[in-house]
């Protein structure tokens, strides 16, 4: 980009149009930046991580960790899951199905009914008469599920820079 300024007024209109330009053009190579201030502070990166599990650099995420906190085995919690993404297109949701087809081929995913999105925060559905909410952290406080217990287990996985999704009921 060559940005030439003749006058004070040519500096006042190109610098917006230079930001603007500059988030266009690595929006289209696949890179979201927040805003100009953002765009502006690349210039003082020196390195950048990347994550092993390949959500930065393939940009699909993985199941990393199965938690049950209720007498439920990890395998219903797991179907509960997926058959509430089913729906979805969500990344997160295509790992969830992706996880629960590699370890149950054979298996099949639950009827939902009445299913809802919660833009932000998750999803609702009814499974075999009992509403489930399947959601990020903020969800499962906003459910009222969150006890010390779940709470100490999702603060571990969050400062272990992982995405963490709760499964619950409106009692647990």
């Amino acid at each position: 980009v060559l940005l030439v300024i003749a006058c004070p007024c040519a500096l006042v209109i190109s610098t917006p149009v230079t930001v603007v330009s500059g988030l266009a053009a690595a929006a289209k190579h696949g890179i979201l930046i927040k805003g100009g201030t953002y765009l502006e502070q690349g210039s003082h990166l020196k390195a950048i991580a990347f994550d092993k599990t390949g959500t930065l650099t393939h940009g699909k995420p993985k199941v990393t960790d199965l938690i049950s906190v209720t007498k439920a085995p990890k395998y219903d919690v797991l179907q509960l899951a997926a058959s509430l993404e089913a729906n979805s297109e969500h990344p997160i949701a295509n790992a969830i199905i992706q996880h629960w087809k590699n370890l149950n081929p054979l298996s099949d995913l639950l009827t939902i009914h009445e299913y809802e999105t919660v833009p932000g925060r998750g999803l609702v559905g009814i499974i075999d008469g009992q509403r489930y909410f399947l959601g990020n952290h903020r969800f499962a406080e906003e459910n009222n599920v969150c006890d010390t217990q779940v709470e100490s287990i999702l603060h571990q996985l969050e400062q272990q820079g992982k995405t963490t999704i709760v499964l619950g009921t409106k009692h647990e």
